[in-house]
């Protein structure tokens, strides 16, 4: 990793902290780690990708779950299906600061067209931004 990614790296945990801190209240589990995604290697788009559990999204996991009519019973914050994404942009030539969203979702990268019509609506009801 080079300087300059590790230094945007760092940046971005202190950025994701920070909006976490002041967005988002109660306790939180990691589910991933902040992973930098790339939409191509010319595009030059980049953001940071992180989840995360809560009472939140394990009452929101139990709800998904007796709707596709899975069992409930064995879930727990670490291992619950739905869980906050956290989206980071980092500062671009258009906007000079970090911009990031929250949103509710799977722990399972997939795309848009691979997410369940609940799970999508789950997503577009629960999106916001940090600042």
């Amino acid at each position: 990793m080079s300087v300059k990614s590790s230094m945007e790296m760092t940046k971005a945990r202190a950025t994701l902290e920070v909006m976490l801190k002041e967005n988002h209240d109660g306790n939180q589990i990691p589910r991933s780690k902040l992973m930098k995604e790339e939409s191509g290697p010319f595009s030059g788009i980049v953001w940071y990708d992180y989840t995360f559990s809560s009472p939140h999204t394990l009452a929101e996991s139990k709800r998904y779950l007796k709707a596709t009519e899975q069992s409930s019973q064995q879930v727990t914050l670490e291992n619950c299906p739905i869980v906050y994404r956290v989206i980071l942009r980092p500062p671009t030539k258009t906007s000079k600061r970090w911009t990031g969203q929250i949103y509710l979702d799977t722990n399972q990268q997939l795309s848009g067209s691979g997410r369940s019509s609940y799970v999508q609506a789950l997503n577009n009801k629960s999106l916001r931004d940090l600042n």
